[in-house]
């Protein structure tokens, strides 16, 4: 028999087969390809159903209060933006307690891995390489801790995986998808203001995904289309948060939160002997030595009756905050500089511990009994509030956890940098890369993580803020060495 013969016969006993034998042929097949993913989100899956059972209903911090005190009022005057209460809580609460919410958080987040997974294959990344970039969001104990509290991390996390979807998951951006990433980024900031930041790396990707930077001539009507439909989309969800906080408030913006903010880092990094500012400011500098200012301390000092008992009574202090940090912006940027490196540059540690000034660790590590955060009262009675039980912990479980979180369950923040670096390098055009045809995802990738953990930083370090870097970090490190190895082509 000869091969032509052979595929004949070959084809004919394929057809042959019953419906269920094809389908286990490509089941098999499929998990011959795909093997490394689907034993990571295996291993994922078990992880989050141990975190589920070991801390019922949920675990609940200090802003988990705050996130359900505001389900029914959506008040945008809070600390936080309505879209956490809105969006998620306020819907699955209607359905179930607590347990439910942080169900679902593990499940959105476990569909963001596989999505990663699909998004790296889509741009010509090995399949183990791919595997490796789901890695840190399917087993860092950290982002385990997370999804199990009733935190709105975990929906930021999700929500960039769309972006990045929206941005380069069929080549470059049309305007039609660039108005859904704009729509994404938008409800983004809805859950955490700290995305909008990602306008800026977002715009420059559309300026020159595709390699339309580089006959401008003929491009820049396909480049401003797309560019406008994102902003304008981005606008008009932020334009309706605007328009709702202006009629709660009374004030044009999106959040009170903001001086506070500026107070907390103004107030860590000060030389109040050299800053000039009116008698009644000068109240709100800190007496304590420098290197043992914390920055989240001050940002919600205004909550203090001791800090606000050194002002008069009446005294506007969102102003005073304000007006003390921008004059410390102002007089002494080379300190505020200081402070934001250096906690931008803490995220990259080799271990997870803490620095003097820092949010402890040990509020994103897991322990073996129900951690009530100094807040017990709180958390029972929040507990019994939304499910109907007080808080409960699975001991056994509870220490695995703890012991995998603290030895091997987390990513080293050096790896995050190194694959970052790496990113840049493809991004830039290095060697290969610069006819890779996917330097601009690789640069995108790495310019969002850079973004936004530099933002963060602007307020404050926490192990907390470095999570988005377990969605991007390892996505930007294998795009940009799938981009240093592979042969040119067209594009980018």
């Amino acid at each position: 028999m000869d091969q032509d013969e052979q595929r004949l016969d070959g084809s004919a006993a394929t057809a042959a087969e019953p419906p269920a034998a094809r389908r286990g042929v490509r089941l098999r097949a499929w998990f011959a390809r795909h093997w490394l993913i689907v034993t990571l989100l295996v291993a994922g899956t078990v992880l989050r159903v141990f975190a589920w059972v070991a801390y019922q209903p949920a675990l609940l911090g200090r802003d988990s209060f705050r996130y359900l005190d505001n389900v029914d009022a959506l008040r945008p005057d809070s600390l936080h933006p309505i879209g956490y209460p809105l969006f998620v809580l306020r819907r699955v609460l209607d359905l179930g307690g607590l347990e439910l919410v942080t169900a679902i958080q593990h499940v959105a987040v476990l569909v963001a891995a596989g999505a990663l997974y699909a998004l790296a294959l889509r741009h010509g990344v090995r399949r183990w390489l791919a595997a490796l970039a789901a890695t840190p969001l399917l087993l860092d104990g950290y982002e385990l801790q997370i999804e199990q509290m009733i935190m709105s991390d975990a929906w930021q996390q999700v929500l960039l995986v769309g972006l990045l979807w929206a941005l380069t998951g069929r080549g470059a951006p049309n305007p039609h998808r660039a108005a859904v990433a704009g729509l994404l980024l938008g409800v983004a900031l809805a859950f955490r203001l700290i995305a909008g930041a990602l306008v800026v790396p977002a715009l420059c990707y559309l300026l020159i995904a595709g390699g339309a930077w580089r006959a401008w001539r003929d491009n820049w009507r396909t480049v401003t289309a797309r560019s406008l439909a994102f902003l304008a989309a981005f606008a008009v969800v932020v334009g309706a948060y605007g328009a709702y906080f202006t009629a709660w408030t009374g004030e044009p913006g999106l959040s009170t939160a903001t001086g506070n903010v500026l107070y907390g880092r103004a107030a860590a990094v000060v030389d109040c002997g050299t800053l000039e500012v009116s008698p009644l400011v000068g109240k709100a500098c800190p007496t304590e030595p420098r290197g043992m200012r914390r920055p989240d301390h001050y940002a919600h000092a205004g909550a203090n009756p001791v800090w606000r008992a050194r002002f008069p009574y009446g005294t506007n202090l969102r102003k005073v905050q304000r007006d003390f940090a921008w004059a410390v912006i102002r007089q002494q940027p080379l300190n505020v500089v200081e402070g934001v490196a250096v906690d931008f540059l803490k995220g990259f540690r080799p271990v997870r511990v803490n620095a003097a000034g820092d949010v402890s660790v040990e509020w994103w590590q897991f322990t073996d009994g129900y951690p009530y955060y100094n807040h017990a009262e709180q958390s029972i009675e929040f507990s019994e509030r939304f499910s109907g039980e007080a808080p409960s912990a699975v001991r056994p479980l509870g220490n695995l956890l703890r012991d995998y979180q603290r030895s091997i369950g987390y990513t080293p923040g050096t790896l995050l940098g190194a694959l970052g670096i790496v990113a840049l390098l493809a991004g830039f055009g290095l060697g290969r890369a610069r006819r890779s045809g996917i330097r601009s995802a690789a640069l995108l990738t790495a310019g969002m993580a850079l973004t936004i953990l530099l933002a963060s930083a602007a307020f404050e370090f926490s192990w907390r803020y470095q999570l988005p870097a377990l969605v991007l970090l390892p996505l930007a490190g294998v795009l940009g060495l799938t981009a240093l190895t592979r042969r040119a082509s067209p594009g980018d």
